[in-house]
């Protein structure tokens, strides 16, 4: 009888777990497909140091081709550089402070949107705010 019943969790559980499999693979919400063709995020070329917007979707669906042609999921794939054609290319900040465009990250160990020239932070800023905020509730 135990037998049974272990088996009756057995095959629930994998059940579930076929489901949740479906439900995460079949693209419904999220993704590149579900970004919007109006949004814009700021690139840098890293050989030429040439900085531009592009669409977003834009962004990661060029991304994502790069990843598969290069057919190593542990390789950092770059775009191509709309100026000098060498691919080297990542994603960008525009410092809302000094107007700097620099790599996301650019300064280490620090947050991805720390300005390297003026030292401008926009999330270290929202958060000093939230936590003024919550010690004045």
């Amino acid at each position: 009888m135990k037998n049974l019943i272990y088996g009756g969790i057995i095959v629930l559980c994998l059940v579930i777990a076929g489901i949740v499999i479906l439900v995460t693979r079949s693209g419904g919400s999220g993704g590149v497909d579900s970004l919007s063709d109006d949004t814009q995020l700021w690139v840098m070329c890293a050989a030429c140091r040439a900085s531009y917007e592009m669409g977003e979707k834009e962004f990661y669906t060029q991304l994502r081709q790069k990843s598969v042609e290069l057919a190593n999921p542990m390789a950092r794939a770059f775009l191509t550089c709309q100026k000098c054609g060498k691919d080297r290319v990542v994603k960008a900040v525009k410092c809302g402070k000094c107007g700097e465009v620099f790599p996301e990250g650019a300064v280490p160990n620090d947050f991805s949107d720390r300005c390297p020239k003026c030292k401008f932070s926009p999330t270290e800023e929202t958060r000093k705010a939230r936590q003024a905020e919550q010690a004045q509730n």
